[in-house]
């Protein structure tokens, strides 16, 4: 049985492979010009068969890849035991932190974070190791937040997240996509004429709207930030407080990267069979374990969907347990995934190259994105699609 599972994500890699091949492109660079010939890349990210496509070219430019799961939640077993069949390190088990040091444990000089969490641990705990880091990523808002709010890193850490390419392609459709894909396949719902609330109005909670709005939802748009929310009222979408958006709508999707945002006590006046979805990173960004103490009975109803009955009787439907819920799926187009990759594994081909960088927070160069825009148009008219 486990060898199946191993099986279907070395199947969905060549799928993604086979109609976007971004990444193997690059890969039969990296093999010829082995830019990272006996370096070790720590890696802290979701760990899916994207993933291990990544993961896969890494090798052939001579990378020893170790990686840490960002989160249970967002684990694939396939994906997981196929890597470590091809010899990878991949370290699942423990708290957050030991996951952390375990990859710092083999000693890595340059480091990929989804969340500032690998990178974190090294500067709380390992920092006889700092020297030998030539450069670290850093693809998430959480996790800039994070550098951003901590004491000077000795290190580059390039900002993927606040380059163009990320805001606009994989926030915006890539998620945007994604989501409501999954909402359709584990309700059942068809979306159109569905009134929904997007909590968030930024490149995530846009495209999260355009989409809903394209499927044929009736859109409403709950930001605190005045200026997002008059962008969401020149966008045509209504922008009520949250206590009176989730009286009405049946879907409630969070997307802000903050947690919180959708507390228990706020859902008192729900309406009755209310879907709580999460986009952000994370999975606080809905109080579950508020909901979940508040309730008087829980019923998971469907793989990925649980629903509670409140003491007034009211129920609320929550799925991916307020993960992430496209990462949790696996759902949407590979493609803004796959091109975000592509930007990782350039910014690591150009430090292990010498390309200098000034210490801490370093906005991805132009001319990287522009080369994975190239490299993904080119894989669009070639793919076998």
């Amino acid at each position: 049985m486990s060898g199946d599972r191993a099986l279907l994500a070395e199947q969905e890699v060549g799928r993604i492979n086979a109609f976007f091949p971004i990444l193997p492109a690059l890969g039969n660079h990296w093999a010829a010009t082995r830019p990272w010939e006996g370096q070790t890349i720590g890696l802290n990210l979701h760990v899916t068969p994207l993933t291990a496509a990544l993961v896969n070219e890494l090798a052939l430019g001579g990378a020893n890849c170790v990686l840490s799961a960002v989160s249970a939640a967002t684990t694939d077993a396939g994906t997981v035991e196929l890597l470590r069949n091809q010899g990878v390190e991949v370290h699942t088990g423990g708290d957050l932190e030991d996951r952390h040091l375990q990859v710092l444990d083999h000693g890595p000089s340059l480091l990929v974070d989804a969340g500032f969490d690998l990178c974190g641990a090294l500067l709380a705990h390992r920092k006889g190791q700092i020297q030998r880091i030539r450069g670290a990523i850093e693809m998430s808002r959480s996790g800039i937040a994070k550098l951003r709010a901590g004491p000077p890193v000795p290190f580059p850490v390039v900002n993927i997240n606040d380059g163009r390419l990320k805001d606009a392609v994989e926030n915006r459709h890539g998620v945007g996509e994604g989501i409501w894909q999954a909402v359709s396949l584990l309700t059942g719902m068809h979306l159109a004429g569905r009134r929904v609330a997007i909590v968030g109005y930024g490149p995530v909670g846009r495209g999260l709207a355009a989409y809903a709005r394209a499927a044929g939802c009736v859109v409403e748009v709950v930001e605190s930030d005045p200026v997002r929310r008059l962008f969401a009222h020149y966008d045509g979408f209504a922008t009520p407080p949250l206590e009176d958006a989730v009286t009405r709508v049946r879907i409630v999707v969070t997307a802000t990267g903050h947690a919180g945002v959708l507390r228990a006590s706020q859902l008192d006046n729900a309406r009755d069979g209310i879907v709580l979805v999460n986009a952000g990173r994370g999975g606080d960004e809905i109080d579950i374990d508020g909901i979940r103490r508040a309730a008087t009975r829980m019923d998971h109803v469907a793989d990925q969907v649980v629903r509670y009955r409140m003491e007034s009787g009211r129920r609320i439907n929550v799925l991916g347990n307020g993960h992430p819920l496209n990462i949790v799926m696996n759902s949407g187009s590979p493609e803004p995934v796959l091109l975000a990759f592509a930007v990782i594994g350039l910014s690591l081909e150009r430090i292990a190259g010498g390309l200098r960088l000034p210490a801490g927070e370093v906005v991805i160069p132009e001319e990287i994105e522009a080369r994975a825009a190239q490299l993904a148009l080119d894989a669009i008219q070639n793919s076998a699609g």
